[in-house]
């Protein structure tokens, strides 16, 4: 289980969000599902803490400083984020790890001022100056309940936050290696050092980071338009899947992948009605040859570039969401992007039975209830391990951005206590249609 949290952070004013191995983000536009899915992402890539951010990635660009910090806010001089992730210990325990940082204005962009991270009932804090970095360690009540330790150890982070001053020595940058234009990862190191140092090595070398068992894939809403033929050589990832028509002839000239992928493939083109398979017709002999994409539709094919949109949409979707190692984590925006209902349908479909069968995890931003009911529909008819899905439904008020957690019932459904605007504009819809 996982907690995200955010403070003066794009009109969120100290909120958690809920991550369960399934999450639907919806709500109407400009109430924060981007921006929180960017800050994941970001918060998942190994650039992140390996070189001190920019507070940006290849795949969202936050802007400046005051493009982060909620405009309606009192104080604009600092946004905090965190982090609290649980994990499995031996006798059925489990174990906490969070951190929780806070950023501050530094020639317009966004500059890490504070940090703290605990891990197995060790605390360390962190004040990052211009020039000079300070820490404290303590030991802190070791919980093994997320929601405990929120009340009693992050909520107390929070409201001290800006008056903790006493208790920091100086480090040594010959000691550890931390400055503030460096990696958080050292900060991690100081942990293991101070861990080290009690005689106390309880923890394995090389503490691991308070993010997610993978980085984050994401897949953009906009894929890339579909080309006559291919010539380049591209397998590196691309979030608008530039890389696809590659990966599908790389796939496809393994016959150990192939049949499986195929299958994959075919199974949810028949039941989309998008297309009926794909192929590859190569134009040479050498694996960088140039080579055309074709789709089978009425049993000939087609280049891709000769029908319907929707099919050039979805295969990177697709094809991604194959080849990806089992428990692999995906960012997902709009998947519903040029495809009918029938299609959106079998999406929901698909994302149930990877996440069931494959303990592949999502966070899919959706503006289709088609997608969401068939995952609904699947999650009360199949038998198979469910996956602890929720819905998160944002909403845009006076006072800033809201998010509803709505956590799917064991028969599918969704908690009564809904939102009211959350199916008003939907009912409101139909009752137009229906002239009531």
């Amino acid at each position: 289980m996982k907690f995200l949290f955010v403070d003066n952070f794009r009109g969120f004013e100290k909120t958690f969000f809920p991550i369960k191995d399934v999450n639907f983000l919806v709500g109407e536009n400009s109430t924060g599902k981007t921006s929180i899915l960017g800050l994941i992402k970001l918060l998942s890539s190994p650039h992140f803490w390996l070189i001190l951010p920019d507070f940006d990635t290849a795949e969202v660009n936050f802007g400046h400083f005051k493009d982060i910090v909620s405009i309606n806010s009192p104080d604009r001089s600092y946004f905090s984020v965190g982090l609290v992730k649980s994990e499995p210990r031996l006798k059925g325990n489990i174990n906490i790890q969070a951190f929780l940082m806070t950023f501050v204005e530094s020639e317009g962009l966004p500059r890490i001022s504070k940090y703290t991270y605990t891990y197995g009932g060790k605390e360390v804090r962190v004040k990052f100056g211009n020039r000079i970095v300070k820490q404290k360690h303590l030991d802190i009540e070791q919980l093994d309940n997320e929601y405990e330790f929120i009340k009693k150890v992050f909520m107390p982070w929070i409201d001290t936050y800006h008056k903790d001053d006493r208790g920091y020595s100086t480090l040594s940058s010959q000691t550890i290696p931390i400055h503030p234009k460096t990696a958080l990862l050292n900060v991690h190191a100081l942990l293991q050092e101070i861990v080290d140092n009690k005689g106390e090595r309880r923890y394995p070398r090389g503490v691991a980071l308070p993010v997610f068992d993978h980085e984050m894939v994401w897949l953009a809403p906009i894929r890339t338009k579909p080309l006559r033929t291919y010539d380049a050589y591209k397998l590196e990832f691309s979030p608008e899947g530039d890389h696809t028509p590659y990966l599908i002839k790389k796939i496809l000239g393994k016959k150990r992948d192939a049949g499986a992928f195929l299958k994959f493939v075919e199974r949810i083109g028949k039941e989309s009605g998008l297309f009926e398979s794909v192929s590859i017709k190569s134009y040479g002999r050498s694996v960088t040859s140039p080579f055309e994409l074709d789709v089978i539709l009425n049993e000939k094919p087609l280049s891709i570039g000769n029908v319907g949109y929707g099919v050039s949409q979805s295969l990177p979707l697709i094809v991604e969401l194959f080849a990806r190692p089992k428990g692999s984590w995906f960012t997902i925006q709009q998947p519903e992007v040029h495809l009918h209902p029938r299609a959106q349908a079998v999406l929901g479909d698909m994302l149930f039975e990877l996440a069931s069968k494959q303990g592949k995890k999502f966070l899919v931003e959706t503006h289709s209830d088609f997608v969401i009911d068939r995952f609904r529909l699947n999650y009360r008819e199949k038998t198979s391990k469910k996956p602890n899905s929720q819905v998160l439904f944002f909403e845009r008020g006076s006072k800033g951005n809201r998010v509803y957690q709505l956590e799917l019932a064991e028969n599918g459904e969704l908690p009564d206590d809904q939102p009211k605007a959350y199916r008003n504009f939907f009912i409101r819809e139909e009752m137009k249609l229906l002239r009531l």
